[in-house]
C-alpha cells in the first residue's frame, strides 16, 4: 500500500463523521478532522521529520532521505486535486499560524500560475521557517 492510498483511505474516513470532529494529540502538536476540514497543527518539526521517515517504507524507499521527502511534497499537488474534488480542505498550521491550504478552500493566482492549483501559502516566513526544521 503506498501513501496515496493511504491518503484516499483517510478522506474515506473523513466521509463517516456526520458531525463534530475528532482531533489526535501528541504534545502540542494535533491533527482534527472535520467534516470538510483536515487541519494539522505541527509544533515540533523534529516529530514530523521522524513520522516521515516512518512513512517512507510505505512510499518504497527504506531510507527516508531527502529523495523521499521531496517525493511526498511533490504529492501533494494530487492530494491537492483529491481534495478539491470532494469539496474538502486540508490546513497546515505551525505553532498555531495558518501556512497553507490544499483543496476546495484554496485560491492562490501564485499557485496557479505554476500550475499547482488549489494550494496556497498562507505565511511564507512561516512556511519557511517550518521547511528549514525539516532539512
Amino acid at each position: 500500500m503506498d501513501l496515496h492510498t493511504l491518503f484516499r483511505l483517510a478522506l474515506n474516513f473523513q466521509n463517516v463523521i456526520c458531525c463534530g470532529s475528532v482531533t489526535i494529540s501528541v504534545g502540542d502538536d494535533s491533527l482534527t478532522i472535520t467534516r470538510e476540514d483536515i487541519i494539522m497543527d505541527i509544533h515540533d518539526t523534529e516529530k514530523m521529520k521522524k513520522l516521515m521517515d516512518a512513512i517512507s517504507p510505505l512510499m518504497g524507499s527504506e531510507d527516508g532521505g531527502m529523495k523521499e521527502k521531496k517525493k511526498m511534497m511533490d504529492e501533494m499537488k494530487l492530494y491537492a486535486e483529491d481534495l478539491a474534488s470532494q469539496g474538502k480542505t486540508a490546513i497546515i498550521k505551525y505553532r498555531g499560524n495558518e501556512i497553507m491550504r490544499m483543496g476546495a478552500k484554496a485560491n492562490s493566482f501564485l499557485m496557479n500560475t505554476l500550475g499547482m492549483k488549489h494550494i496556497e501559502i498562507k505565511y511564507k516566513l512561516d512556511t519557511l521557517r517550518m521547511m528549514r526544521g525539516f532539512m
